[in-house]
């Protein structure tokens, strides 16, 4: 019953006529303001142990308001209330905040703390979530006016303590610029990851079109083809009128009987055709579904992934804020700033990782050209030579099939990532060996390459060997990205990839891909 409730006051104001964004936005909004109103009314209970006060007042007006948002929503006063959620908790956070320094600002020493930076952190990404893209200009709106008390927030306190003076901009930026670095690169992660989700949001509502499209086509086929069967019980009616007629005549007769069987094997070719016709409908009605479904699987996966990945930065950095308002030397600031420009490093690194993905879903490399497998080899090889001559590594080969009509850049990157991991993942027991030959079989080209190093247990790992940021050896340096954009780039290729593998003894990976002229 309580979720029946929640789920209806959650759809406050959604229209049918909205587009699925639109409601999408106003559901964030409702939620986020139920949210909102449960933990202030949470916090608001917690105050009340020591009475009330001037505090539990402004508490429950911020406790009120969050409710007034979904009630706005309910009489579709959709756009104040998105205003009033993106206002609300930055405001009471700063009143809560400075209420009792603007009565005495001269009893209270200079201590910002970490707490409302933490809430103010924590609610700049609300207009990224309760606008669509097309509402650029509330959306900016909200981040600007959330970015303002942000930043003044050391200035006010500053001003109304013991202090009672603006900081020097060296004060201001060394107290205040990770923060700021913080406040950046979190709004520019939330809007990365929403122009992501919604560009393959967008792709799959032109998938769904296209399907609905060849749903239509069918339908029309189907109508045709009912109102040729009609036309066909019309014309057998008027052939069975005319052998009536042709009864009474035996000459007349063979020549009816002559045009009926003409007519009969027209209209067997016409069925013949209209079956044949609605089979291959069928047949890529099926083929688009089951792409549909492929496609929304590794939707789900990615979009997962990347808020996955997205969120450990993310952590680590506010984690470190906290830490840096804490640390009293200038030596433990510098060594925190260090580490949050890691953490900011490693952001990117992921970003750029995924941008990665994305060029190859795109099909950004689809120039076919003749690939001769000894020079790739030779390239990798110059590439990794320090690699090679440290590590002792022999690289045999054999190649059947010398050439092959494909992307190149893919080939190599294939043929590299196989080749790195297995000097990666080498054994520490016995000197690294790998063994790449090639074979042409009819109407495909199979690469196999093998080495002898760490392995794997595919009993227990091998759902997960091309997954995005598998790693199955923690003790090697790695991102789990090699194998996943050699699998991606192998389905590009229309082709298909097969491991095995067995602990301590090594692994093979076998590709076979189709021969282009």
């Amino acid at each position: 019953m309580i979720k029946g409730f929640f789920r209806r006051v959650a759809e406050f104001g959604v229209q049918p006529t909205m587009s699925e964004l639109h409601r999408r936005s106003i559901i964030i909004t409702n939620r986020i303001s139920i949210i909102s109103f449960l933990l202030t009314f949470l916090f608001l209970l917690y105050s009340l142990r020591n009475g009330w006060s001037y505090y539990d007042a402004i508490i429950l007006g911020m406790c009120l308001l969050q409710a007034l948002v979904a009630v706005l929503n309910r009489f579709n006063f959709t756009t104040i209330s998105r205003i009033l959620l993106t206002v609300t908790i930055p405001v009471t956070s700063m009143v809560l905040v400075l209420i009792a320094q603007l009565r005495h600002p001269f009893m209270y020493p200079y201590d910002p703390g970490p707490g409302v930076y933490a809430v103010l952190l924590a609610t700049s990404v609300i207009p990224v979530l309760i606008y669509t893209n097309d509402e650029k200009r509330p959306m900016y709106f909200g981040l600007i006016v959330n970015f303002a008390f942000f930043c003044t927030l050391d200035l006010v306190i500053r001003w109304f303590s013991v202090l009672h003076a603006l900081p020097t901009p060296t004060e201001y930026i060394a107290s205040n610029l990770a923060l700021i670095m913080t406040f950046v690169l979190l709004i520019g992660s939330v809007l990365v990851l929403k122009s992501i989700v919604n560009e393959f949001e967008l792709r799959n509502n032109k998938l769904i079109a296209g399907l609905n499209q060849k749903n239509t086509e069918l339908e029309k086929a189907y109508k045709a083809m009912v109102e040729l069967n009609n036309d066909i019980e019309t014309q057998n009616e008027e052939i069975q009128a005319q052998h009536e007629e042709l009864m009474q005549s035996q000459e007349s007769l063979t020549l009816a009987n002559q045009e009926i069987e003409r007519r009969k094997k027209e209209l067997e070719e016409k069925n013949t055709f209209l079956e044949a016709s609605l089979d291959e409908k069928n047949k890529d009605l099926l083929q688009t579904n089951q792409q549909l479904v492929i496609h929304n699987s590794e939707l789900e996966q990615f979009s997962y992934t990347v808020s996955h990945n997205l969120r450990g930065p993310v952590a680590s950095l506010l984690g470190l804020i906290n830490i840096y308002r804490l640390s009293a030397t200038q030596q433990e600031r510098d060594k925190i700033l260090n580490l949050v420009e890691q953490a900011a490093q490693s952001l990117e690194t992921i970003i750029r990782d995924l941008n990665k993905i994305i060029d190859i879903r795109h099909d950004k490399f689809t120039t076919f050209e003749e690939v001769t497998f000894e020079t790739e080899v030779t390239l990798i090889k110059q590439s990794l030579e320090s690699f090679l001559k440290e590590n002792d590594v022999t690289i045999e080969t054999k190649f059947e099939c010398e050439k092959i009509v494909s992307t190149k850049a893919y080939i190599n990157s294939i043929l590299y990532n196989l080749i790195s991991n297995a000097i990666q993942y080498r054994s520490p027991n016995r000197k690294p060996r790998i063994k790449l030959f090639t074979s042409n079989h009819t109407e495909r080209v199979t690469i196999v390459v093998s080495d002898n190093g760490l392995g794997m247990d595919l009993t227990r790992f091998g759902n997960d060997v091309f997954r995005l940021y598998k790693r199955f050896h923690t003790h090697v340096q790695g991102k789990g990205l090699g194998l996943y954009l050699v699998k991606q780039q192998v389905e590009k290729l229309n082709g298909r990839i097969q491991v095995e593998s067995t602990p301590d003894e090594g692994t093979t990976f076998k590709i076979s891909l189709p021969v282009k002229e």
